[in-house]
């Protein structure tokens, strides 16, 4: 037999393997779809602060007639401020934050919370793929 004869081994089947190679193979498996999810979740967060900021817009124009170059700068404003935001690493420093600089615009009544949820309790959730 010379090397040109050589023919591989066909791979096992899944059940023919070790358990440790089972294992191995598992892991990987919920290795690759934790992954996705985390990536599906972060690309679900992006869509959601893409709409948000341009209802931002929306609402700056319509209401306060914000044109192109004073909305410009409030997008400017917003990349500057979560730029800085995403520096605070955990969820509790980010909220502490915010909480401390709505207490200083909002003084001691603080946030309005029941305007966002009066706002968020007449939104209705619509699947992207239904709507």
């Amino acid at each position: 037999m010379n090397a040109l004869d050589y023919r591989p081994k066909p791979p096992r089947e899944y059940h023919q393997l070790s358990k440790a190679a089972q294992k191995r193979i598992e892991d990987y498996i919920i290795e690759c779809a934790t992954e996705a999810a985390k990536k599906q979740e972060e690309k679900d967060i992006r869509v959601v602060l893409e709409l948000y900021i341009k209802m931002i817009c929306y609402m700056l124009h319509d209401t306060e007639r914000f044109g192109k170059k004073r909305l410009t700068r409030v997008l400017y404003n917003h990349k500057r401020m979560f730029t800085g935001q995403n520096r605070l690493v955990t969820r509790g420093e980010q909220l502490d934050y915010l909480n401390k600089r709505m207490a200083e615009i909002f003084g001691k009544d603080g946030f309005p919370s029941h305007i966002i949820d009066s706002i968020l309790g007449e939104v209705e959730i619509i699947d992207a793929k239904e709507g």
